[in-house]
């Protein structure tokens, strides 16, 4: 029911300050492009949406332009942008809507399954591999950090 309030939105405008953790990336499952803007370099919690949503988009330059259009670089390209994309949006005669933010929508959920943030599988992978080697060291009576 969370996940489907999301899909009503046109665009989630992020706070600055602290940014969608797990909400964010619910609403990048609905489809519904995520607007934010790491204001704080030095503060992971401003950087988390950014992360979480490049994470959700696909690469090359679909993904570059998509990126451009949806993480701001100060709180005046903050506000541009928003103003920018939902002006842009435009729903016609049979409810379907067209503009930026429409195809925003449509990037982040067809290619949902195969984005980074939401390949379970590669994610699983990478923790068994941790423990195998965290294993592995532990037997052996070594220390260290294992990097996923």
């Amino acid at each position: 029911m969370h996940i489907s309030r999301a899909k009503v939105l046109d665009l989630f405008l992020d706070t600055p300050e602290c940014n969608g953790h797990t909400t964010a990336a619910d609403v990048l499952w609905s489809g519904t492009p995520i607007l934010t803007y790491p204001r704080y370099k030095y503060k992971m919690c401003s950087r988390m949406a950014s992360s979480i949503l490049t994470s959700a988009l696909p690469g090359g330059e679909v993904g570059r332009q998509a990126r451009a259009d949806l993480i701001a670089s100060s709180d005046e390209d903050y506000e541009n942008k928003a103003i920018r994309l939902g002006l842009g949006l435009k729903y016609g005669p049979d409810g379907r809507a067209t503009g930026r933010l429409s195809e925003l929508r449509r990037i982040l959920f067809t290619n949902r399954w195969e984005s980074k943030l939401f390949d379970t599988r590669r994610w699983v992978n990478a923790l068994e591999d941790a423990y195998e080697e965290v294993w592995k060291r532990w037997v052996k009576g070594e220390e260290g950090d294992v990097w996923l």
